[in-house]
């Protein structure tokens, strides 16, 4: 029996045990209808705190004492056929679905299952989870910053939303990257695959936006400055280029995938350089794929969403909820809610992945995907630590991840739902390697 089928008869086994997985139908246009060409809007607001912050990502107590680049919100609103989809990034370390199920209940224009809300993961964010304050069992939540990013984010998306025009798409991919990331893990389980989407005007000219995805840990910093890290001369370098706003959506870059770079040029969370080298570097070869990419005029956009309940496993978790440094209604009967999505805008895949995804488990994604290119956007609809497989959780390479983790359970439920998704849009297993 290969591995496929036997993790497929795992995933199984782990759903007759865990009942979970509420599907929606793919989102097509009604029958009989033609694509109406496709429309797009991006746009930005800065979400940095105005005053200190307790910062995530690393040990508890770090103060911010100032920012060294904005921390922004940035949307793209796409719309062809009758199906509306919102795409947002925030350089946040992680944005829990809690938030972004309030996001979506006050957003107008976009239906709530279509808005999509991800954080690039940076450690030099504010903490928005609560678990970076003074002690461990005191909140690092600012719940006035909080309130305040959440009403930004709503208007955002709505005011893009209001401004969408004809545009075409295109897209590009490749693995001939500069020196981004490394797995410190297992080395060979490296995914150095960068998609990139860029929305025009209809005749490829004038650029809207443009949405880039790879998996890295943004924590080439750890001092006592806010920052988006290396995305942020990711930003500088595409936007000053087109002239329109850039996204980074994160990967499959748990168990651990961080940034490449030699650590004995500057202090330790202080390689300003280094960040500037990667993003800038990430950014020149955006410019360079994206550039004779062929346009896709009117393309179709189909979504699927699967809810699912998960098991909380993980004590010090649930020692955080009791302490009310979670919110005390995060469990329900001893398990977690969470999501799964899947988007296609024309040839393109789009997956969701609620938390930091082990390597592994993206490369198997990815063959089971149809689409090209494919979009594994990770820390999206909900940040619930890291998600292993079953065969890897708790081993001692994995330690740390394990302890940051919801449970054993949470990479099965997640790959069987995913299945689910492109199971029942016509997906198939490959044997190919990405």
């Amino acid at each position: 029996m290969n591995l496929t089928i036997c993790r497929l008869a795992a995933m199984l086994i782990v759903a007759a045990v865990f009942c979970c997985g509420v599907a929606s139908a793919a989102a097509r246009p009604p029958a009989g209808t033609q694509a109406e060409g496709l429309r797009a809007a991006v746009g930005k607001v800065e979400i940095t705190p105005t005053r200190p912050a307790w910062m995530a990502g690393y040990g508890s107590n770090r103060r911010s004492k100032g920012a060294h680049d904005p921390l922004m919100a940035r949307c793209m609103v796409l719309e062809s056929g009758g199906v509306r989809i919102a795409i947002v990034s925030c350089d946040l370390l992680g944005l829990p679905r809690y938030y972004g199920m309030k996001i979506r209940s006050m957003v107008h224009s976009v239906q709530p299952d279509r808005l999509y809300i991800a954080a690039t993961h940076t450690h030099s964010g504010p903490d928005t989870l609560g678990q970076w304050g003074p002690t461990i069992t005191q909140s690092g939540l600012d719940k006035e910053w909080m309130q305040s990013t959440v009403d930004k984010i709503v208007r955002l998306v709505d005011e893009t939303a209001a401004k969408l025009e004809p545009a075409a798409v295109r897209f590009a991919n490749t693995t001939d990257v500069p020196r981004i990331s490394k797995n410190i893990r297992v080395a060979r389980i490296l995914d150095t695959e960068l998609g990139v989407m860029q929305v025009t005007a209809p005749d490829g000219g004038r650029v809207i936006g443009t949405l880039v995805n790879y998996a890295c840990h943004p924590e080439i910093l750890d001092n006592h400055l806010l920052s988006a890290d290396f995305p942020h001369w990711l930003y500088d370098t595409v936007e000053k280029s087109t002239g329109a706003v850039c996204l980074y959506l994160n990967g499959a870059q748990g168990g651990m995938i961080t940034a490449d770079y030699d650590e004995s040029t500057a202090p330790k969370g202080e390689n300003w350089q280094a960040a500037e080298t990667i993003g800038t570097g990430m950014g020149q070869t955006v410019l360079k794929i994206i550039q004779n990419a062929d346009l896709v005029k009117s393309p179709a956009i189909t979504t699927g969403h699967r809810v699912f309940s998960v098991p909380m496993e993980n004590e010090r978790f649930k020692a955080l909820i009791s302490l009310h440094v979670y919110p005390s209604d995060a469990l329900h009967n001893g398990e977690i809610t969470t999501e799964v999505n899947r988007i296609t805008v024309g040839p393109a895949e789009f997956l969701t992945l609620p938390g930091e995804v082990l390597p592994n488990i993206g490369f198997f994604l990815k063959r089971n995907m149809t689409g090209h290119p494919r979009f594994l956007l990770g820390l999206c609809c909900d940040e619930l630590g890291y998600i292993l497989t079953p065969e890897d959780y708790g081993l001692q390479l994995y330690e740390y991840e394990s302890s940051v983790s919801v449970g054993s359970h949470m990479g099965a439920l997640m790959e069987q739902n995913l299945l689910a998704l492109l199971a029942s849009a016509g997906g198939h297993a490959s044997k190919s390697a990405p």
